[in-house]
């Protein structure tokens, strides 16, 4: 059992969570300004739950990836899922849309995702589920915990304090990231393109 620590417990995902962690999902992709080409609406193509649990079909999948889940009560009832954070390694199936926006290296884990319900920011969730990735990611003998971010994003002050750094990229990776994130997401946060952040996990975490 996972302890619950301020009414939140995280886990790795299970099948019984992949409905909560959708609607988690989905409702971060469908918030904001987030618009394919600054136009159309994310919101109008919500993720299916056909396509969501291809990513967890096996338990080396949904071990590497986790929710948040609400606690209450003197039993420990679980009442919702309010966070989800989806990473992936270099040895599990991917489909060619996540392969091409994210090529991973043989000793990097990478966040596809992280999303927390609007009403639970600011409380803590988002670093607990970061911190159970870097273990996860550690246990699988990674040295890079990679993850992307777009342009201006508030959550990018986060990331920084848990020691992500902006990876360097060539002229052409930086100009081919700014139209992908463009066409994807348009401008969310009111500024062009994005980043890759990396965390350096061969850094033992005594000297970290």
């Amino acid at each position: 059992m996972y302890p619950a620590v301020n009414g939140i417990r995280v886990m790795p995902i299970q099948e019984c969570h992949l409905g909560g962690a959708l609607a988690v999902y989905n409702e971060f992709v469908g918030s904001g300004r987030k618009r394919l080409c600054c136009l159309i609406p994310l919101g109008l193509f919500p993720t299916s739950m056909e396509d969501f649990q291809l990513n967890f079909t096996t338990e080396n999948a949904r071990s590497a990836s986790a929710v948040a889940v609400l606690v209450e009560g003197d039993h420990d009832k679980e009442e919702k899922v309010v966070g989800f954070i989806h990473m992936v390694d270099a040895g599990m199936d991917r489909d060619s849309f996540s392969q091409m926006m994210h090529a991973l290296k043989k000793d990097e884990c990478y966040i596809e995702s992280i999303c927390v319900v609007s009403e639970m920011r600011g409380r803590g969730v988002g670093l607990r589920l970061l911190e159970f990735c870097e273990a996860r990611a550690r246990e699988r003998g990674a040295r890079i915990l990679s993850l992307g971010v777009v342009a201006k994003n508030p959550a990018k002050r986060l990331y920084e304090r848990f020691g992500f750094v902006d990876r360097k990229e060539d002229v052409f990776s930086y100009c081919g990231s700014l139209l992908t994130i463009f066409c994807l997401f348009g401008v969310p946060h009111g500024a062009l393109g994005g980043t890759v952040m990396d965390k350096d996990l061969s850094v033992s975490e005594a000297t970290a």
